[in-house]
């Protein structure tokens, strides 16, 4: 008992003799501690057998106080570790005080015929269990230069005959020489046990750190493949962490992203050393309290970096660390809808300005211009003719003002839901041709022909007269308006079950493929491929769209350039009561095929 807390009062104060920067590195600091206590140990011990053995011999030879000399060097190399932890400067002090020991002891037990000499390969096999190649190096390089020593001192004759009293020693220096070598063996073995029991209790550190780790940590081999992952695949992938190992994590990679997976890993192994990608997984979930076995796609975030000290043994080349971004993505995708929205809000905003301040300019200075004429003095000069003239343009420009602001309050309504409508049974052939009458004067000055079609047994239709007129002119006047010289609009009303479909189609202008999803955007007016202008607050068809909408209908619209427009409405017999969807508007664009001016569906006879 004594003797063991004599060695642990030792082992204290040799703990506590260790340099600062040794102390981080548990198997440094084992390694600086069993250095100094085996030093203090041959030092102490080697130097309390001087004063007898001075008592015994008298006056001391010269290889005698080299080895008096070696046997203190131990305690000067304890003492550089402990001041500077240079365990390499240590470990050379110690490996020449060895040197001497040996090349003495040899000198005088016969030179180069004694058999000590073999004692000097202990000099680098001890470096192995204190360094690494360049403590055997140093080693080594000491050992020759002792044997150098030695031949030397032999050739000049230093080396004289050995006492007697050798001859008798010499069993026990070889003992010595034996038991050092197995001590160098044993400290060897035990300094590899300490290394792969610090190893396997880092491994448990670090392994019980990443299964607390709330991000997937994988670890790839040069083709990819996991070789670890933590305990969050479950959480991230639903799937336990072996179904990662090789390809389990890229097979649920999304098939569109896996070339980015791969290409982060690649860079990371083979190039820069750092890469990261987002990638979308196929996650299922398979525990209890979650929807199991339905899928889901999560957005990972992956961040991969190059491990430099990778080799054949550990088989990982790169480390990841993944985590879901799987929120952060849909506020991004949010915050980008809400700017695109806000983009559009100006833009549409810009356009309303132009647009309307266009439309309100042109007759107010004709009604300001020609109202000044009527009233200045000017007025008395004009014939009854002209002034008649002059206050029909007046009154004209009036009404398209008035038109204008109707409009702009019938989008406004459409848009808050204000807007309401009055349904009562209606002829709605009759309706057809009062909207032809009223635009057939506008269709015969621009050379167009206009031509209704009625189908058979049409009933009553529920729904707002004024609405669904104001629906006919607009779409009426756009298709005479868009229409060439010697082109045809036809309007056209037929009975589909339940339903009336309503047409109106044309051989004018067509629309851009590129322009057919904005048609019925409030402002959006589309662009033609003649360099004419054409006057319209782009409002008509938005407002078509709405009030179609509100009787429960349907939209649709097939164009191409060249070829010419038609655009169905698609009515409930019964009104709103009997629509699917009465508040949802169903707008299909699609191209049309050549020849629509000629569609023969088109052509019944009332």
């Amino acid at each position: 008992m004594r003797f063991s807390s004599m060695m642990k009062a030792v082992r204290a104060q040799v703990a506590a003799m260790v340099h600062p920067s040794a102390l981080p590195n548990s198997l440094e600091r084992i390694r600086h501690e069993r250095f100094m206590l085996t030093r203090l140990a041959i030092g102490a011990g080697g130097l309390s057998l001087v004063p007898a053995y001075i008592a015994w011999r008298g006056r001391l030879d010269l290889f005698e106080t080299l080895v008096l000399v070696a046997v203190g060097l131990p305690l000067l190399a304890v003492f550089v570790l402990s001041r500077t932890g240079r365990l390499d400067l240590a470990h050379c002090i110690s490996g020449a005080a060895l040197t001497l020991l040996i090349v003495a002891l040899a000198c005088m037990t016969g030179g180069t015929t004694s058999p000590l000499l073999l004692w000097l390969a202990a000099v680098p096999a001890e470096a192995m269990f204190f360094g690494s190649r360049p403590y055997v190096a140093r080693g080594s390089a000491l050992a020759a230069i002792g044997l150098g020593a030695v031949v030397a001192l032999q050739s000049w004759g230093v080396v004289g005959e050995p006492a007697p009293w050798i001859f008798a020693a010499m069993p026990l220096l070889v003992t010595i020489a034996i038991v050092h070598a197995m001590l160098i063996a044993t400290a060897f073995l035990r300094r590899r046990d300490d290394e792969q029991r610090e190893h396997r209790a880092s491994d448990a550190r670090a392994r019980l750190m990443l299964e607390h780790v709330g991000d997937l940590v994988t670890w790839h081999d040069l083709t990819g493949g996991v070789v670890f992952a933590n305990e969050a695949a479950r959480a991230l992938t639903g799937s336990e962490p072996p179904q990662l190992h090789g390809k389990g994590l890229f097979e649920r990679v999304h098939i569109a992203d896996r070339p980015l997976f791969l290409k982060a890993l690649s860079d990371a192994a083979h190039g820069t050393g750092r890469a990261s990608a987002s990638f979308r997984v196929l996650f299922v979930a398979n525990r209890a309290g979650e929807s199991a076995g339905v899928p889901t796609v999560r957005w990972l975030e992956l961040n991969a970096r190059r491990i430099d000290q990778a080799g054949p043994r550990t088989g990982a080349a790169v480390v990841c660390v993944t985590r879901d971004v799987t929120d952060r993505r849909v506020h991004d995708e949010e915050r980008e809808r809400h700017h695109a929205e806000a983009v559009r809000a100006s833009d549409v905003k810009g356009q309303f300005l132009a647009t309307v301040s266009h439309e309100l300019r042109t007759p107010l200075n004709a009604i300001i211009g020609f109202s000044e004429m009527l009233s200045g003095d000017l007025a008395n000069g004009l014939d009854a003719e002209r002034r008649k003239e002059y206050a029909t343009i007046i009154h004209d420009s009036g009404h398209h003002l008035l038109d204008v602001v109707n409009t702009l309050l019938d989008v406004s309504k459409i848009e808050s839901g204000a807007m309401t409508i009055e349904q009562a049974p209606l002829d709605i052939a009759k309706l057809a041709e009062d909207c032809c009458a009223v635009v057939a004067l506008k269709a015969q000055s621009g050379q167009v022909t206009l031509e209704r079609v009625v189908g058979p047994d049409l009933p009553q239709l529920l729904g707002d007269r004024r609405a669904l007129k104001q629906v006919m002119l607009n779409l009426l006047s756009n298709a005479v308006k868009f229409t060439r010289p010697g082109g045809r609009v036809t309007l056209a009303v037929v009975r589909d079950g339940g339903m009336i479909d309503l047409s109106i189609s044309d051989t004018g202008i067509g629309i851009a493929a590129a322009d057919l999803p904005r048609l019925g955007d409030p402002f959006f007016q589309a662009k033609s491929s003649y360099d004419r202008a054409y006057d319209g607050t782009g409002l008509g068809l938005s407002v078509v769209r709405g009030l179609v909408g509100l009787h429960g209908g349907t939209l649709s619209i097939e164009s191409a350039p060249g070829i010419g427009t038609r655009v169905a409405v698609r009515l409930p017999v019964a009104g709103i009561a009997a629509a699917c969807e009465p508040v949802r508007i169903a707008t299909h664009a699609r191209a049309p095929r050549r020849g629509l001016e000629t569609k023969q569906p088109f052509r019944l006879t009332a």
